[in-house]
């Protein structure tokens, strides 16, 4: 009976791993864009972190600083799919389909991805109807 007391004793005390960081993606936009800037801080290659920031900012429509994210991404990895997709975004929210057409052609080379193939329709139409 003492062995069984001791063994729920010591396996109570144990050290159990824990995540020093929340992964999941619930996080209201102001305490996400902390909490990743903490971790681009100390991993500024982290391009799927600084992915995420970017669509924070994009939600929160702050434009520039969405490109400048997705940009930084191109410096680390030019053939990365979501970042030029993204930049597509921003560009047409900004007005300029043209620039986003071809951020979205980029993109198309990588990927084949429906969503991404639809914008860049929608923009090519609308560069139509402005001529």
């Amino acid at each position: 009976m003492r062995l069984i007391f001791l063994l729920v004793f010591i396996l109570i005390l144990m050290p159990v791993p824990a995540s020093a960081h929340y992964t999941g993606e619930l996080l209201p936009d102001s305490v996400a864009v902390m909490e990743y800037q903490m971790i681009i801080s100390m991993q500024p290659n982290d391009t799927l972190t600084r992915n995420k920031l970017g669509m924070v900012y994009l939600r929160q429509n702050k434009l520039d600083k969405a490109k400048e994210q997705f940009l930084e991404i191109l410096k680390i990895d030019q053939k990365n799919f979501d970042a030029l997709d993204s930049l597509g975004i921003v560009e047409s929210r900004l007005g300029d389909p043209a620039q986003a057409v071809g951020w979205y052609e980029r993109a198309l080379k990588i990927k084949n991805d429906n969503g991404c193939r639809q914008r860049f329709m929608a923009e090519k139409a609308l560069l139509k109807a402005k001529k």
